[in-house]
């Protein structure tokens, strides 16, 4: 077995089959299963679109050959999911935007069919790498809220149009419960943390463009064309609260869909009444201030650095998945076993009081400790069959951060000695 520094922890893959689990997988689905788009709109649209850029570009681009029905009906087969009829009718009309100075989606190539079903992900497969820890990230919601699954990449999403730095245009074709189906969103390397909404159809996002020609949000520069249409997508849609000391007047100037809070110093936690909507909390205090607030909010990763770690009030949260524990006294485990979701638990930083909970945790997938708590846990007879350990030589000191440059190994850990 690979061998490690003395102080660098181990995590060991026993499950090399496992994946994260998708957030998105247990959302319902729309409750309309109706397209929003309309085909003959969004031809009329686009021909319109072409006659505004000609205008204004002073020449027509030309557009490589409609694609045909076969290979229509080809590229739906091969890739197992229907194109909503709106884009469907674009093909029609060209297949794909060829190799124009000024693609015809907001700046993003359209691809042929081609290519739709063929693309390439390890975007994806580097964001989800063991040494990344994945079990500390959260996929956040877009706005509108459950609009959208919360993936990262899902085979009912077809990507339709590329930027060339990792991300796409996709019409969603398997929406979340108050979605529509072919509804345009953005994915790709810089939406890991979550896709993007950006129209309920291709329909609508053509309709966008026209009317920014139409108004003059436009600039044009030689044959470059760049059109103002509010279409562009933000990362961080999801937004993010951080602060030394937080107060309720700090978190509501955040907003109400802040989903991401990552706080330290706190002596009250009143201030989450400000922020409904959080889904990944880090919190962090020299003391041990009231957790209570903490079962009345929807989070799902939970990353505790305080003096004493009371969990009864957090695991009243049913939504809760993955826990990281840091504290100086002893913390008990006992409430977690009323989680129902907890797949991923980060007790190294901790002394624990009842190590033998965690046979308990039937759902755990995910487990960091040290080399120590590893064997008292080694000794139990009917531990939970976990696909990851990450094993700590010693307990981290309590300074906030852990040493985690992994050292990977495809191996069972090791029996206690």
């Amino acid at each position: 077995m690979k061998t490690s520094s003395p102080q660098q922890p181990v995590l060991y893959v026993i499950d090399e089959d496992f994946v994260v689990p998708d957030r998105g997988d247990k959302q319902d689905g729309p409750e309309s299963s109706v397209p929003a788009g309309d085909p003959d709109e969004a031809v009329r649209l686009f021909h319109h679109y072409r006659r505004l850029t000609a205008q204004i570009l002073d020449h027509e681009e030309v557009l490589p050959e409609p694609a045909s029905e076969e290979d229509l009906a080809e590229a739906e087969e091969e890739m197992g999911v229907a194109l909503p009829p709106d884009l469907r009718a674009l093909y029609g009309i060209a297949d794909g935007d060829g190799d124009l100075v000024n693609p015809l989606f907001d700046r993003k190539s359209w691809l042929p069919l081609a290519e739709i079903g063929d693309l390439d992900d390890e975007w994806l497969d580097i964001a989800q790498e063991w040494e990344h820890e994945p079990w500390r990230q959260t996929v956040f919601d877009t706005q509108p809220p459950n609009a959208v699954r919360r993936s990262p990449l899902r085979e009912g999403w077809i990507r339709f149009a590329f930027d060339t730095g990792g991300n796409w245009l996709a019409v969603d074709m398997d929406p979340g419960p108050e979605g529509r189906p072919g509804q345009v969103i953005a994915v790709g390397v810089d939406y890991t943390e979550g896709p993007v909404y950006l129209a309920d159809s291709v329909t609508t996002f053509l309709r966008r463009l026209v009317e920014a020609l139409e108004r003059g949000d436009y600039r044009h520069r030689d044959k470059n064309l760049w059109i103002d249409a509010d279409l562009r997508p933000a990362p961080r849609v999801y937004r993010e609260y951080s602060d030394d000391c937080p107060t309720r007047a700090g978190a509501r100037q955040a907003g109400p869909h802040v989903q991401k809070v990552r706080v330290v110093e706190v002596e009250d936690c009143a201030f989450l009444d400000a922020v409904p909507e959080v889904r990944s909390l880090a919190l962090s205090s020299k003391g041990s201030p009231d957790l209570t607030p903490l079962g009345g909010r929807p989070v799902e990763y939970l990353e505790l650095d305080v003096e004493t770690a009371d969990l009864t009030a957090p695991a009243r949260n049913r939504e809760l998945r993955s826990v990281s524990v840091t504290c100086a006294q002893p913390v008990e485990l006992a409430p977690l076993r009323a989680v129902p979701h907890l797949w991923a638990l980060d007790i190294a930083a901790a002394p624990v009081t009842d190590i033998a909970t965690v046979a308990e945790l039937q759902g755990l997938q995910y487990l960091e400790v040290t080399q120590a708590q590893w064997r008292e846990l080694s000794e139990l007879d009917d531990l939970p069959s976990l696909a990851l350990v990450g094993i700590h030589p010693d307990r981290p000191e309590r300074d906030g951060s852990l040493p985690t440059d992994w050292d990977i190994v495809d191996d069972e850990p090791p029996s206690p000695a």
